[in-house]
């Protein structure tokens, strides 16, 4: 560092007490092109190098009673700091942006095929649950296709809890009998 950058950081300072507003525009204009050419080189977008150099200044007008050494260590460390912290959050932001495309990718996975499959065994559960007797049905929709409890439904339908487990272990007997594969898929998805 010169003389002249010396004498004017010790300049700067001291103007900084005794007023503030002028000293800190003298020392925008005689940092803030390196900082900005520094940080734009670092970061290699002109926007971004913009929100850092406005970050780095911001800090500095809220820290200024705490510089009294160096001005331009202060906002080149400063800088140094806030291009830490944006490629940081970059790469928290891509583990989040790759994680969360890894699970679109999984629940993306249902095929029309898929989907046809299912609405075809959806139909067949249905039509063998539409023929259990009317009470029977009644409980095991309830418990299976609206997600009752079983004191939920006794509560409503005004029987015991025991009735309630009767009716859904016949329902799935009878639908056990039917069809062996809608057993399974009534038994372990819902």
């Amino acid at each position: 560092m010169s003389e002249v950058d010396l004498l004017f950081e010790k300049e700067a300072i001291a103007l900084l007490q005794q007023d503030p507003d002028k000293a800190f525009n003298l020392i925008y204009d005689k940092f803030s092109k390196d900082l900005l050419k520094f940080a734009l080189h670092k970061v290699g977008d002109k926007r971004i190098a913009e929100d850092l150099l406005q970050n780095v200044f911001s800090d500095f007008w809220t820290n200024r009673d705490q510089v009294n050494k160096s001005i331009y260590g202060y906002l080149f460390n400063a800088m140094k700091y806030q291009i830490f912290n944006f490629f940081r959050s970059e790469k928290v932001k891509n583990k989040y942006i790759i994680h969360l495309s890894h699970y679109l990718e999984e629940i993306n996975k249902v095929t029309p095929q898929k989907y046809l499959e299912a609405k075809d065994l959806m139909q067949h559960i249905e039509t063998i649950v539409g023929q259990l007797p009317k009470q029977c049905r009644l409980v095991f929709v309830l418990s299976r296709f609206e997600n009752k409890s079983n004191d939920e439904i006794a509560e409503s339908l005004q029987i015991s809890k025991r009735t309630v487990e009767n009716y859904i272990t016949q329902a799935l007997a009878f639908i056990r009998k039917k069809n062996e594969s809608v057993y399974l898929a009534l038994t372990f998805s819902f």
